[in-house]
């Protein structure tokens, strides 16, 4: 009888050390994401082309500059995220730099084993350097694809709520970033 007993007491205690621990759902995170910036170009007339001898259309976009974003927040099994983000807009084009602050919140539903789809939208607020008063309400959307280890790839629309050579100043762009996740204990 005492043989069974501790072969019993024995088997539940392997059993409690051998089960998977089930992770917490809630964890802490933090995001880096790089962006090349395009402008819609200002000159959108039809100019001649000595070399060809013909009469050339611009490009609707040119490449304006590098933006850069930090991000902290909360997310749910990885997948809800909400989170605070900052950064930085390098317009050479336009010759402006803006700083953003926005409340940020990100679904990022799996589609395959590591990948997921990834949708972020932030809102806050926004302000130029050195050029005086222009500030206003900063909108992002984000849409891109989430890779095994948090890397991800991206396209993305700003709207920096100020106006800028007498039009709204928007950007777009492709970008690169990671997140890396730490679980609460």
């Amino acid at each position: 009888m005492k043989n069974s007993i501790l072969l019993i007491l024995t088997l539940l205690n392997i059993s409690a050390f051998t089960q998977e621990t089930e992770t917490k759902p809630f964890s802490t995170y933090q995001a880096l994401d790089y962006m090349l910036l395009f402008n819609p170009n200002s000159n959108k007339d039809s100019y001649f082309d000595g070399n060809t001898g013909q009469m050339e259309k611009p490009s609707k976009f040119v490449i304006a500059g590098l933006a850069g974003h930090y991000e902290y927040g909360m997310a749910y099994k990885e997948w809800m995220r909400l989170g605070i983000l900052t950064g930085i807009y390098a317009n050479f084009y336009d010759g402006i730099y803006t700083l953003p602050i926005a409340g940020a919140v990100t679904l990022a539903p799996k589609v395959g084993e590591e990948t997921r789809i990834y949708g972020k939208f932030a809102l806050g607020w926004n302000t130029a350097i050195g050029k005086g008063d222009l500030n206003g309400m900063f909108s992002h959307y984000h849409f891109g694809v989430e890779f095994g280890g948090g890397s991800r790839l991206f396209l993305f629309v700003n709207d920096h709520g100020f106006r800028l050579k007498n039009e709204v100043y928007r950007t777009a762009g492709i970008g690169f970033g990671g997140t890396l996740f730490k679980s609460e204990k």
